[in-house]
């Protein structure tokens, strides 16, 4: 819920609706397997990877500074990386959330779980809506 109302707040600040990740809803678009294969690709593997390099590196790293600068710090590098655009705030509700979970746990386990979970609907959601 924080996602939507993230991006529904940065639509009514900066008026603007341009989905930069149109194309991963295309991509769905393709029938059953190409719906089943971008899901996975958007919520397993590319979370996977960024939770190893936001999380596991940077997070890690600034952590040595303190809680805030290691959370609220790669959570700008997190959100910064995915672009000044409509998936800018969802990138910051999603970087505070496993930030946080890896600051607690020690782990990018949990987080990664919280990654796949947030990104998961993005697809579907997309193709079900009509966006790209």
């Amino acid at each position: 819920m924080l996602k939507g109302l993230a991006i529904m707040t940065w639509i009514q600040i900066t008026g603007d609706t341009d989905n930069v990740q149109d194309v991963y809803a295309e991509g769905g678009r393709g029938g059953l397997l190409s719906l089943v294969l971008s899901t996975v690709l958007i919520s397993v593997f590319s979370p996977f990877g960024e939770e190893l390099l936001y999380r596991g590196i940077v997070t890690n790293a600034l952590l040595r500074y303190g809680s805030f600068a290691g959370v609220v710090g790669s959570t700008v590098i997190f959100a910064l990386m995915h672009g000044i655009n409509i998936v800018f705030p969802a990138a910051i509700v999603a970087g505070l959330a496993t930030a946080e979970v890896f600051r607690r746990s020690g782990s990018i386990w949990p987080g990664l779980v919280v990654h796949i979970v947030f990104n998961l609907p993005t697809i579907p959601i997309m193709v079900l809506v009509g966006t790209g």
